[in-house]
């Protein structure tokens, strides 16, 4: 059974890179070149681009790798990336601006601004837009995109926001936190109908700009062909290419569809640094920075402001967001004591952005010597479909056995390894890597039902179910191989 792994910031891990530099960099900037490359070469990235802060300098800017495996075109800081949910905090951005110029009011009903807005619930009658902002209002997310049928029309936004009227919230407006991705779509029709323009329209006049983000949109058919990377994805061999579809759709421009690079969010970073003022221009006032960092989120829940995430690393305030989406992997962070700045951008799936960023933060920062490291299925996934077993086990057991590792071997990453297996049409591997997983650890459940999944793949009914049984009696509470037991009783009697 697949079992989710959750990477926080979390920062404890130290790392030696054998990766050649120029010379002629600093001390600081080539330890964190040396940790940018150690990241690129462990999780195969085709491209990663960062930038960082120190005490209001730019004490790292730089690009490795291409843009496209498609194209090969050396990729630089002025390449533009798919930013995903980094894109909430602009949305926010827009909202206090317009509060700042008394068209929004926070604490006032979604209803109030858009008035066609309905859903399947009365209680979406009291969603405001300060729970919008805070994931606190209840919306349910969503799982699909629809990045195959993207719209590009004005029209798009709206549309968006009326299809909702077929949920429901998930609980009452205010009293839990919930991501909620639909929330910052709907708010860029409320952004459009109190600024009276379109979401994108607004956004570049009143925050790319005036900020100087001359690069940066929300609106893909505006970003530079010749700066613009492609989104990469495992293919059937495990091997990284060009995906066939682009996460871009009108419908969700605010959650997901900001596109910048590193020289625009370097200059954003300045403006959440000094707190909402750039080269003399006031973005949003410092009284709206407060509320936009302030934590909005009930008590013992998690800690979000308006849009931002509130965290520590080394017990400063860090405020930060991260952003995942087809093919690529985006972080923009701020630590307001120390005024540093970092962001991170890489186009491909699979990239722990959290983890790195702590990397880079904790040694360049405080001095601390941390791991750079990588799930162990990024490493095994090279050889499960050209070698055998035996050779998978052979690497495993080798890079576990090194004193300083490049490898993470949380167990779960092997269960990760079968799954894109099973997903790719490749069973009888997966099977090999669940069996595997069984040996190194034998007293999970989880791992058991995993093995039965392999054997359904492979369509060995009996054994799937022997499998499931022999996970349900090691954990009689666990209902997921009951519910399996189930459905391969049934299939077994249709045959």
């Amino acid at each position: 059974m697949k079992k989710p792994l959750l990477i926080a910031i979390c920062f404890t891990l130290f790392f030696s890179c054998k990766e050649e530099v120029k010379e002629t960099l600093s001390p600081e900037v080539l330890a964190i070149q040396e940790l940018v490359l150690k990241q690129k070469e462990l999780f195969e990235a085709p491209g990663i681009a960062v930038g960082m802060i120190k005490n209001d300098t730019i004490v790292y800017a730089d690009a490795h790798g291409v843009q496209s495996l498609n194209t090969k075109k050396a990729l630089t800081t002025k390449s533009i990336f798919h930013m995903a949910s980094v894109s909430k905090p602009f949305v926010a951005t827009a909202v206090i601006q317009l509060v700042e110029e008394g068209k929004i009011d926070l604490d006032e009903k979604l209803t109030h601004y858009l008035p066609y807005y309905t859903m399947a619930d009365e209680r979406y009658k009291d969603v405001t837009i300060r729970q919008m902002l805070s994931h606190t209002s209840g919306i349910p997310n969503t799982d699909d995109y629809e990045w195959d049928k993207p719209q590009y029309d004005d029209g798009a936004a709206e549309r968006y926001a009326r299809s909702q009227n077929v949920f429901e919230l998930d609980f009452t407006p205010g009293t839990e936190y919930s991501y909620s991705n639909p929330a910052f779509d709907i708010l860029c029709d409320v952004i459009s109908k109190a600024s009276g323009m379109t979401f994108e329209a607004y956004m570049k006049q009143n925050i790319f700009e005036p900020v100087g983000m001359v690069n940066s949109t929300f609106f893909k058919p505006g970003v530079s062909k010749e700066l613009a990377t492609s989104p990469h994805v495992l293919g059937d061999s495990l091997q990284l290419e060009v995906s066939k579809i682009y996460p871009y759709n009108r419908r969700h421009a605010g959650s997901s569809t900001l596109h910048s690079n590193v020289d625009d969010m370097l200059l954003w970073a300045r403006v959440n640094l000094n707190k909402g003022t750039i080269n003399g221009k006031r973005i949003y006032s410092e009284e709206s920075y407060k509320l936009l960092t302030t934590i909005q989120t009930p008590k013992n829940q998690r800690k979000v402001g308006l849009s931002w995430f509130l965290g520590t690393i080394n017990d400063n305030p860090f405020v930060y967001h991260a952003g995942s989406d087809t093919g690529y992997h985006t972080f923009f962070g701020f630590m307001p004591q120390g005024k540093v700045a970092i962001t991170l951008m890489v186009n491909t799936d699979n990239f722990q952005t959290s983890k790195s960023i702590a990397t880079i933060i904790r040694n360049s920062v405080f001095n601390d010597s941390i791991t750079v490291n990588a799930p162990i299925h990024y490493k095994l996934k090279n050889y499960i479909l050209t070698e055998n077993i035996k050779k998978v086990k052979e690497i495993y057991f080798t890079e576990k056995s090194k004193a300083v590792k490049d490898y993470d071997f949380d167990d779960g990453y092997l269960d990760d390894l079968g799954y894109w297996l099973i997903d790719r049409n490749h069973p009888k591997e997966a099977l090999d890597v669940f069996l595997l997983l069984v040996e190194v650890d034998p007293n999970y459940a989880g791992w058991v039902s995993s093995v039965g999944d392999a054997y359904k793949e492979l369509d060995s009914i009996d054994q799937a179910i022997q499998w499931h049984k022999k996970a349900l009696k090691m954990n009689p509470k666990y209902e997921y191989p009951k519910e399996e037991i189930e459905k391969l009783l049934k299939k077994k009697s249709l045959k």
